[in-house]
């Protein structure tokens, strides 16, 4: 893709939005590999996180090797090869509704890269390339989520080991993952807080620890996860000492692009107006009222403002010395407010209908809507709330005050 890589060498040159053939070529291999990987029995079953038929489907994109797209051989990666193949492969994932290069590539492994020791690169990142090993990620407490600075959860060293004890809630996947990605409280005394934090790898398997579930209001499983002096090895600090939170933020920063996508919105966008073609209030077609027409042709707009702005943060993001902190915060962001507008656009056009769930023969888009709806409240809250990201935003791009 040649868009917005840098300034164009003339100014009369157009943006070219184009993925080369080369790019190209990769997504129509990954569209046949689809082709034959997915039933829609086992895409029902992706909906449940540690299912068989899911680690099979990883065990599969490990064996063609695009879980390490883009990260050294040394390490089990597939190399640099196309810049922009990772991006690509999670395209056409979404648009298969299979599951995406998740959290173990697109947050922990990059990390681990830039900041990992030697002995945790040559630990896990081979590992994480093969799919073998799985990972939550223990950020938030009872009284740390936005305010993710205020976590409380201790790691006190004793000699060659930190003994971590606290309370970790909304950690989706503990109950099946191999390995905690977590931040902890390394100096209590430090000011501004956040210098007090660090980050560990935990052992899932280690004594002293309990999982507890948690359900959402979308029936999703999360859970709350207790330490009670578990004891970690000192070589499991990922980087340096009471400087986790720099890291954990520029994990955030791979999660709000990387783990985010307009793919969905726009699959969204283009079902709801399918309906709005043929869909009929009192003897009338919906699609020849003229404000549903400008109200769809505003979520045109919108939708497209959000892949423009996807666009514009993995082409920052692509070069490995970037961390698109302020381009990822108005993805994230964006991306937010474009899925709750269309959302809420969506109900008022049908109605009570649209808060019918599946299984309701009378229910719009196969009962769709009201699942869409609930999942809003995720998207505004995960990876840094929608104010927390407009914080960063003035902060970072526009100068403004802010905290420390």
């Amino acid at each position: 893709m040649a868009c917005i890589m840098g300034v164009a060498q003339t100014r009369r040159r157009p943006m070219d939005f184009r993925f080369s053939p080369e790019e190209e070529a990769f997504r129509e291999e990954v569209r046949r590999f689809l082709d034959e990987a997915l039933t829609d029995e086992v895409r029902t079953r992706f909906g449940l996180l540690d299912t068989p038929e899911r680690q099979r489907f990883g065990d599969r994109l490990a064996e063609k090797g695009w879980l390490g797209l883009g990260f050294p051989t040394e390490y089990g990666g597939a190399g640099e090869g196309l810049k922009f193949a990772p991006y690509i492969l999670n395209q056409e994932l979404l648009r298969a509704q299979a599951p995406i290069v998740g959290k173990n590539v697109g947050i922990i492994a990059n990390v681990i890269l830039r900041h990992g020791s030697e002995e945790l690169k040559r630990e896990f990142l081979p590992r994480i390339f093969r799919n073998e090993i799985q990972w939550a990620i223990a950020y938030t407490e009872p009284e740390a989520g936005s305010d993710l600075a205020n976590l409380q959860c201790r790691a006190v060293l004793e000699g060659d080991e930190f003994v971590v004890t606290g309370i970790k809630r909304f950690i989706t996947s503990a109950h099946f993952a191999d390995y905690y990605w977590t931040a902890v409280r390394t100096d209590p005394a430090a000011q501004p807080k956040h210098r007090g934090i660090s980050l560990l790898i935990i052992d899932a398997s280690l004594p002293g620890i309990t999982v507890t579930p948690m359900w959402t209001i979308i029936g999703e499983r999360t859970n709350e996860v207790y330490f009670d002096n578990v004891r970690v090895p000192k070589k499991y600090l990922v980087g340096e000492l009471n400087q986790g939170w720099y890291y954990v933020m520029e994990a955030l920063n791979f999660e709000r692009f990387t783990l985010t996508s307009t793919v969905p919105t726009e699959q969204k966008f283009r079902r709801l107006v399918e309906w709005v073609r043929t869909a009929q209030v009192d003897g009338r077609r919906l699609a020849d009222d003229p404000g549903v027409r400008r109200l769809i042709a505003r979520l045109a707009v919108l939708v497209e403002m959000a892949r423009m702005l996807e666009i514009r943060c993995i082409c920052t993001a692509v070069n490995p010395e970037n961390v698109a902190a302020v381009e990822a915060a108005m993805n994230k962001m964006w991306g937010a407010v474009v899925e709750t507008e269309l959302a809420d656009a969506t109900l008022d056009l049908m109605g009570t209908s649209g808060y019918l769930a599946a299984g309701d023969e009378e229910a719009p888009l196969g009962g769709q809507v009201l699942d869409d709806y609930l999942f809003v409240g995720h998207m505004r809250v995960a990876a840094a709330g929608v104010d927390i990201s407009k914080n960063l935003i003035a902060k970072r791009l526009l100068g403004l005050p802010g905290g420390s």
